[in-house]
Formats: structure tokens, sequence, C-alpha cells
């Protein structure tokens, strides 16, 4: 990082917010992946705070923010950014973000749509799409109070390291991850079916209507519909069928632009193109 970074810590009325922040100028907050915190933003921030004043806070219940027992909700850490933002006395924003981030930033757009200036998102989720409801369903059940799932995994994975099988292992070890991150598996999986429906912001009406995004309420895509700031919906060439297809539904907002870059997973594997991107789509607002 060529530029020092800048700690902050702030109590708001639902607990602590940390953040990282550096530069100065335009200010461009950058909201984390669903199993990670603002770190993970090191790599494009460095090559944007020449320019602009970046912000990177730990949603509540993650990373090095307060974890306090609260009922995890996207309604909740809007609340939270819309807080912390006035708090730091930043009227207007670009929000960016990824995962749970970007589904948190596109609700509070939303909401707070004279806030902010334009969005960023990668891998947003907060839609339904095809194959969002079995992964619900797998991820509810690894998740449970009721660990029978989590105890009939460990108990062949002695069994799936003997064989080599990778994807048992690979499972029991996102399963660990899932249980250190809470917040993101309440907010994900672990709230009542109709509760992670009604945050649902946009996707498809057609389906099973089972589980959390029952095709028996109808199309939410009219969600989308109303958002009017700018958009700029960022993929990976070789990004996952799942992905793809949450991106897509977020193409039902009526300034939503695609931009395919390549590789997959982009902060990991293209943070100087997402900067690049990030960089050139807030010029053209201005």
């Amino acid at each position: 990082m060529t530029l020092p970074i800048r700690n902050g810590r702030i109590r708001l009325s639902q607990g602590q917010i940390f953040w990282r922040e550096v530069g100065q100028g335009v200010p461009i907050v950058l909201l984390h992946d669903t199993w990670s915190d603002g770190g993970e933003w090191l790599a494009v921030v460095d090559l944007l705070a020449e320019r602009y004043h970046c912000l990177m806070p730990d949603l509540l219940g993650f990373g090095e923010s307060e974890r306090p027992r609260l009922h995890y909700s996207v309604a909740l850490e809007v609340d939270c950014l819309a807080e912390w933002l006035e708090a730091l006395r930043l009227r207007r924003v670009s929000l960016v973000g990824v995962g749970v981030g970007a589904w948190v930033a596109a609700s509070f757009a939303l909401k707070h749509e004279e806030k902010v200036d334009g969005l960023v998102l990668l891998a947003p989720e907060g839609v339904k799409v095809v194959g969002s409801e079995q992964r619900w369903r797998g991820g509810r059940s690894l998740v449970s109070r009721v660990p029978l799932a989590r105890w009939l995994l460990n108990l062949v994975a002695p069994v799936a390291r003997l064989l080599g099988w990778r994807s048992l292992l690979k499972l029991q070890e996102r399963v660990r991850l899932w249980r250190r991150s809470p917040a993101a598996s309440q907010i994900l999986f672990n709230r009542r079916p109709v509760e992670i429906q009604a945050e649902y912001i946009g996707g498809t009406s057609s389906g099973s209507t089972s589980g959390p995004i029952s095709s028996s309420t109808g199309t939410h895509g009219q969600h989308l519909s109303w958002l009017k700031v700018p958009l700029l919906l960022l993929q990976g060439d070789a990004e996952r069928s799942l992905i793809a297809a949450q991106i897509r539904a977020y193409t039902d907002a009526p300034l939503a632009q695609v931009q395919t870059l390549p590789g997959q997973d982009l902060l990991q594997t293209s943070p100087e193109a997402v900067a690049r991107s990030i960089h050139a789509f807030i010029r053209s607002q201005g």
C-alpha cells in the first residue's frame, strides 16, 4: 500500500463498527464478501487511493466489528451502514460490494437513493436464480442447530480423506467456515424462509415452491426495476454458473451494465482490472 491505511472504530446503536480507510477525494465505500472482511479490498484500493477516499468497513458481526447477539439480516446491515455514513458525515458515496456486501449495497441504494452516486457489484447475492434454492437447503441443513447433517459429514470424513474424496473434504472445510461466520450464515441460511424471501430484491418466480424464495409469492424483480442509480456489474469470463445467473438477474435494474473481465473470483485473480473498472465507472458518472 503506497499510502498509509487509517483504522477507525465507532459505536453505533447496534454495536461497534471497525473500518479501514485511505486516500482523499470522492468517497467510495467498499463492502466485503460473505465470508470475509474489509481487508479483502486492499489490493484493489491500492490502485484507487491516489484518486479516491476509500473506506472499507467490516459489516456488523464480521471481521473486527463487534459481534453482538442480534438477529442478523440485510435490513440490519443497511441500517448500520446508513448510521455509520451519517456519523462520518458522508452525504453521498459510490458503493462497491461483493457477495452479501453487494446485496447490502443494492438494498441500501433502494432505500437511500439520494445518498448513492453509483453501484459496482461483483457476485451479488440477494436474488433468486436456478440453483440458489438448492444451495439454501444444503447450507441450512449444515449450519442448523440440529447437527444431523454435520454429524454424518464428520462421520464419513476419515473415509473421504483415505479415499481422496476431495468434494466431501471441501464441503467439510466450507462448513467450518460457515460456522465461524454466524452473521453470514444467518443472513444466507439460518433464518425463517419467509424472512429471507422478503429481503430478496430480484430474480425469477419460476421453480419449486419450497425454500426461502417460494414462487407462490410471485416475482421479486420489480424491486430491481426500482433501482434508479447507475449500476456496473463485473463478471469474470470463467465465472461459476450460479454467479453468472445472479449477475443476469441484476440486469433487471434499468441503469445496469455488465462488464466481463478475465478470470474467476475477480478480487483474487484480477484486482487491477477491478480497480480500473471502478475508476472508469466513477469517472463516467462525473
